[in-house]
């Protein structure tokens, strides 16, 4: 899974949390995340103890008050509330700090909108049943921090007895934490959450959705592993990951340290210097209470038909791939796919609307700058019925456009499939899509190698990967090469992910107010 796209200059984020000396949780453990991921923290501790206090008298104590909001005071007149990133809030000693805190979210919010605030509401674990004796702070710390740090909150990243605690309320079940997080207002991702026998979720809860990213329950688990996931879902936040890729991504890598520091049989959690260089692969997750799979299928042209990724948006069936000896075909699969997107044109002008084929390819080649080539101008609808490379060439150019290149005529039968099939009433289901328009919103940048190199394959993979597609749905390559070759595979995968995405209703669409054809088709590339 490779790292998010940065940009060039470090962004800051401000750690309100513990610091611990001598072990591996608390600011430490955000602080070292967070450079690894090529942020810089700014860190004002609200406790410097040396160790934890489960190994004994922990030595140090609380930041002062006064001490602990002049630095705070200062770290803002320095600029620190304008260029920060975002704002991470975990362990406070008094409900003094809390308040301290509260009030320089707000400056910060005031001089940043849109900075993020992560809340990790560190005060206590247990059984949920929101039982105040299982706190480790001063119960009035824990209702500061519900009262004035998570109404503040972008993200929220309570344990199973912080959530019941919080919202006051036992929680039994899957469906009792998406209950309380929600009443808490907040987007939530919440630990140690119930799942199947032998394993541990983490439940990414919105106001809209919830999702269960389950992992293997370990035998032990070293302290600071809540640090560790805040921290990490702060790293993919920041990098535009949506909640539900954040829970597994989060999770995933949490996981991989936490079986790193059991290999070395560490007492504290191993964090190596290239925690994101692991080869760590989002686990699955799955919406809770779903009564059965929600299908949505990417296609790309190939030489034995049409290769479609399928994707359950409820995440109860893996991802699978399939080929279909036509379009209609796929339109009629067994999954009843709700949202298709595939690779080849919809709508057709009938005659040039400025040079470079239709506004979609435009803008689409704007994008993708050093891969701009991978679009190719659609051809006008006068050539499209043409029944010979020459003849549709003539017709093309007798309706004002350019020629046509061999390429071109070569997949002019997949537009025809295509285009018999659509009406404007069957675009909310079919959508076009790019894969390399995809792959470029998905990375953040254009992919830097041609996609039938090794380099090129290697770099989609990742990146499809690391938007959830599981490795050995992809590599190695399971078709024979004459029904579909390994980049088709890796261009139907990406139209999959923009499937999801636009089901999901987060996909970009270029142009954002589509012109149509004279059919009344949308001629739109979605992303």
């Amino acid at each position: 899974m490779e790292m998010t796209t940065r940009p060039a200059v470090p962004q800051t984020v401000t750690l309100l949390t513990s610091q611990v000396a001598g072990s591996r949780v608390g600011g430490g453990v955000s602080a070292h995340v967070l450079t690894m991921g090529g942020l810089t923290p700014e860190f004002v501790p609200t406790v410097v103890i040396g160790r934890h206090p489960g190994l004994g008298v922990p030595g140090g104590g609380p930041t002062p008050d006064a001490v602990f909001a002049g630095a705070l005071d200062s770290l803002g007149a320095n600029g620190n509330r304008a260029r920060a990133a975002a704002i991470l809030a975990g362990y406070f000693a008094t409900p003094v700090q809390v308040a301290a805190a509260a009030a320089f979210i707000d400056a910060a919010r005031a001089e940043n909108p849109d900075v993020l605030v992560v809340v990790d509401p560190i005060c206590g674990d247990g059984p949920a049943d929101a039982d105040a004796a299982h706190l480790y702070v001063d119960p009035a710390i824990a209702a500061a921090i519900r009262d004035a740090l998570v109404p503040r909150a972008n993200l929220i990243t309570p344990n199973l007895f912080e959530l019941s605690w919080l919202s006051g309320t036992p929680l039994a079940s899957s469906e009792d934490a998406i209950d309380a997080a929600r009443s808490l207002g907040r987007p939530a991702l919440v630990t140690s959450a119930p799942a199947g026998e032998g394993r541990i979720g983490v439940l990414a809860v919105t106001a809209d959705e919830a999702w269960l990213a389950e992992t293997t329950r370990f035998e032990t688990v070293p302290r600071g592993t809540g640090d560790l996931l805040a921290a990490l879902a702060l790293f993919e936040r920041l990098g535009g990951a949506t909640l539900s890729e954040t829970a597994q991504r989060a999770a995933a890598r949490s996981a991989a340290v936490i079986r790193r520091t059991a290999e070395l049989d560490a007492s504290d959690l191993v964090l190596d210097a290239g925690l994101f260089a692991l080869d760590v692969d989002p686990i699955a997750a799955r919406r809770p209470g779903a009564k059965g799979p929600a299908w949505v299928i990417g296609l790309d042209g190939c030489p034995g038909g049409w290769l479609g990724v399928l994707i359950d948006l409820n995440g109860i069936e893996p991802p699978r791939a399939r080929l279909f000896p036509d379009f209609a075909s796929a339109l009629e699969a067994e999954e009843r796919p709700h949202v298709v997107a595939v690779d080849m044109p919809i709508g057709f002008e009938d005659a040039p609307s400025g040079s470079g084929g239709r506004a979609c390819e435009r803008e689409a080649r704007a994008i993708l700058g050093p891969r701009r080539s991978s679009v190719f101008a659609s051809p006008l609808r006068p050539a499209l019925e043409a029944e010979s490379y020459d003849a549709a060439l003539a017709a093309n150019r007798a309706a004002g456009g350019p020629g046509l290149s061999r390429q071109t005529w070569n997949i002019m039968a997949r537009m025809r499939e295509i285009d018999r099939a659509m009406t404007p009433m069957r675009e909310g289901c079919v959508h076009e899509v790019h894969p390399e328009v995809t792959f470029a919103t998905l990375a953040g940048a254009p992919m830097i190698h041609a996609k039938k190199t090794a380099e090129g394959r290697a770099e989609r993979l990742a990146v499809l990967i690391d938007h959830g597609l599981p490795r050995d749905l992809l590599d190695p390559h399971p078709f024979k090469r004459r029904e579909a070759a390994p980049d088709d595979l890796l261009d139907a995968a990406a139209c999959a992910v923009s499937a999801r995405r636009i089901a999901e209703g987060g996909a970009l669409c270029l142009p954002a107010d589509p012109p149509r054809d004279a059919r009344g088709l949308r001629m739109a590339i979605f992303a």
